[in-house]
């Protein structure tokens, strides 16, 4: 007759020699790597509304919701139109506008 305690005495050896080598499996995850710092953008108030930057020579070049993309002379600024009205309550439309370069 076989003798159970030996047996059991056997069971831990055999599971430690039986466990892979090398990292183990429960490691966390690898991260991503970080993503490249992004360079400076320039932005630049500029002090005068949409209209008067339109009266001005600015085109518009492109539009994207109440924002616009306008250009004169190789120079763009984005601009963004706040309309009348709206949750402001505001009775006047308005315009805030920044440099790019």
């Amino acid at each position: 007759m076989k003798h159970p305690v030996r047996r059991a005495a056997f069971l831990p050896l055999a599971l430690l020699l039986a466990a892979p080598a090398g990292p183990s499996l429960a490691q966390a995850p690898a991260q991503a790597p970080a993503a490249p710092p992004r360079p400076a953008t320039t932005w630049e108030a500029v002090d005068q509304p949409l209209n008067a930057l339109l009266d001005g020579g600015y085109r518009i070049v492109a539009m994207t919701g109440p924002g616009f993309t306008l250009e004169k002379g190789g120079k763009y600024l984005l601009c963004e139109v706040r309309t009348p009205g709206g949750m402001r309550g505001s009775a006047t439309a308005t315009s805030e506008c920044h440099r790019l370069n």
